[in-house]
């Protein structure tokens, strides 16, 4: 999306890394994919990129609040239907 607006400006560039956050999965990866321009336009482009993010809302995002997640409870009901089902069937017809 960067190298678009650049690109609009008649500032040509390339993409560095850009597959490599594939990669790693889920993990954040941070600063492995880079917009190279040439150091004649780097001014220009930094300018146009300050531009760019002053405009754009800011992130709301937030931690979700932490819920208890009842694994416990869960744990419990299972060892209890557990119990009750091997005491069934170990205790078998009389």
């Amino acid at each position: 999306m960067i190298l678009n607006l650049l690109e609009q400006q008649r500032i040509s560039g390339r993409i560095e890394g850009e597959y490599l956050q594939g990669g790693v999965g889920g993990i954040q990866a941070m600063g492995l994919v880079r917009v190279l321009v040439s150091e004649a336009d780097y001014a220009e482009a930094k300018k146009i990129i300050n531009e760019w993010e002053s405009i754009q809302p800011a992130s709301d995002i937030s931690k979700p609040e932490a819920r208890p997640s009842g694994g416990l409870m869960i744990f419990v009901i299972g060892a209890i239907v557990g119990a009750w089902i091997m005491y069934w069937i170990l205790k078998g017809p009389n």
